[in-house]
């Protein structure tokens, strides 16, 4: 009776351990006698994860400790009920939304991520009218209007950090989104605000295991060409020897991704989320820390160098570190051993030391962004006065931009969803009157083969009734020849 009774408690320890929002994560492990285990199966059965990424529940760590023990040692970490003060968990659903920010403009990507296809832009409105249908989801500049709902994790507001803020982007998506297995070139801080979002960490000394298409961590950003959902051990069997580490967020919970770490992320329903990326530095410099506030931020106080407001051009995803071009023109200045540098020797020398895919002309970089005055050289000093718009625009025209520069178009959504909805009807009207007229035929079918029935059985009774024999005589003259012989002989056999 207590083996039963325990038996019957672990089943309902078992039942209550699988989410109600997603699958089991970490997936279980079951090693296979006769192939590679995981074989054929999502990203995570070929090997038991080595344990959950460092928690810390109910607090942050002040910049100088986050530095000391997390990023200098790439190490990541998960806060978790880091920013649950944040008003977008509980304002943000689809209605509020589109309501308030549906005429802001997004990128949007494929659920299935590929780094080969380009994101479109359209606007907020147009996208919650589809997501829940299309395979698309929203990864994009966080627009300024949005900011002020979504509380900022504050071991990023002082010293190095907030000299380094790079960007924050907003991810929306309806679930089922599964990321291939990548890094990328600067640290993130990645927020949930609703839903949840499944993450597996391998560090960057495994790349080699991985089937990486770029060289190594270093170059920036790389990914592999591992189908994450249903995982070839015999083509890929060095995935058994990746050790891992895994995290699961859910509303207000953050996971710090060092640059250059390996990771793999998983939605299985609704997630909005927003994240704070900040570029990797050799040394940390603290000024600023000693007095810091830890309380409440809004990310709209944050120093964003990156931002996107409504009407805006362009929508800056992925761009350089401000203040890493600036320190680089600088430092060209040192390497070439120049005071100053005229048109020509920036258009000849300089601009091909800075890039090699410039998206425009370097005399109007140079004209535009260097020398706007027109004094015919600059400095090294100039440099560093340059306004901060000036080097955002020698940023965008060093890179290809992540997405259409021209705005999204204004569409009458509402116009769309009406004909959309005219037409659906009009398909199932004809849907409905094609089998009717199916049924009519069969019906049809029917009366013609009862009409011919009836005509073959009365064409019978006609032959039967009227239809002559070679001599001239129908059936019952026929009969009578007959019945006279049978009573002649009935008569004999009576005598």
């Amino acid at each position: 009776m207590k083996l039963l009774a325990l038996l019957v408690l672990l089943k309902i320890c078992c039942i209550n351990a699988i989410p109600s929002d997603g699958p089991q994560f970490p997936p279980p492990f079951r090693p296979w006698r006769s192939q590679p285990a995981g074989h054929l199966k999502s990203f995570g059965h070929q090997r038991p994860p080595d344990g959950p990424v460092r928690p810390y529940i109910d607090r942050f760590l002040h910049p100088v400790d986050f530095w000391e023990y997390h990023v200098s040692n790439k190490l990541p970490l998960v806060y978790r009920n880091a920013v649950n003060r944040s008003p977008a968990i509980k304002l943000w659903d689809d209605e509020y939304l589109l309501k308030n920010y549906g005429n802001l403009d997004v990128l949007v990507e494929r659920k299935v991520e590929n780094r080969s296809y380009s994101p479109r832009r359209m606007v907020l409105k147009g996208f919650l009218k589809q997501y829940r249908k299309e395979d698309i989801y929203v990864v994009t500049v966080l627009p300024d209007a949005m900011r002020h709902e979504v509380q900022i994790v504050p071991s990023v507001l002082c010293g190095t950090f907030k000299t380094y803020l790079q960007e924050t982007n907003l991810w929306i998506g309806s679930g089922g989104t599964s990321s291939i297995v990548h890094f990328d070139a600067d640290h993130n801080i990645h927020c949930l605000m609703h839903g949840r979002k499944d993450f597996m960490m391998i560090h960057h000394r495994y790349y080699k295991y991985l089937y990486f298409k770029q060289n190594s961590p270093g170059s920036g950003s790389g990914y592999s060409n591992i189908n994450v959902n249903k995982v070839d051990m015999k083509k890929y069997p060095l995935l058994k020897r990746v050790p891992w580490t895994y995290a699961t967020l859910r509303a207000g919970d953050c996971i710090y991704i060092p640059g250059g770490y390996i990771h793999q992320v998983r939605s299985y329903k609704r997630s909005i989320s927003v994240t704070t990326l900040f570029s990797p530095t050799r040394t940390f410099n603290s000024s600023g820390c000693e007095n810091l506030n830890m309380s409440y931020t809004p990310m709209s106080e944050a120093p964003i160098h990156w931002t996107y407001k409504e009407g805006d051009q362009t929508i800056d995803l992925g761009y350089n570190n401000l203040v890493i071009v600036r320190s680089d023109i600088q430092r060209i200045f040192r390497e070439l051993k120049i005071k100053k540098v005229s048109r020509k020797l920036f258009i000849q020398e300089m601009g091909k030391e800075m890039s090699d895919n410039w998206q425009v002309p370097l005399e109007e970089v140079y004209d535009k962004y260097f020398d706007p005055s027109g004094k015919g050289f600059f400095t090294e000093k100039d440099i560093e006065q340059l306004p901060i718009e000036n080097i955002k625009g020698i940023a965008r025209s060093m890179e290809t931009p992540a997405g259409p520069l021209s705005a999204a178009e204004k569409i009458d959504w509402e116009k769309i969803l009406q004909e959309k909805l005219a037409l659906e009807k009009q398909e199932e009207e004809f849907r409905k009157k094609k089998r009717a007229d199916r049924q009519d035929d069969d019906d049809d079918d029917d009366d013609d083969d009862e009409m011919e029935e009836e005509f073959r059985k009365g064409t019978q009774r006609d032959n039967g009734d009227n239809d002559d024999d070679e001599f001239g005589m129908d059936d019952d003259d026929r009969d009578e020849p007959q019945d006279e012989d049978q009573r002649k002989q009935h008569q004999h056999q009576e005598l």
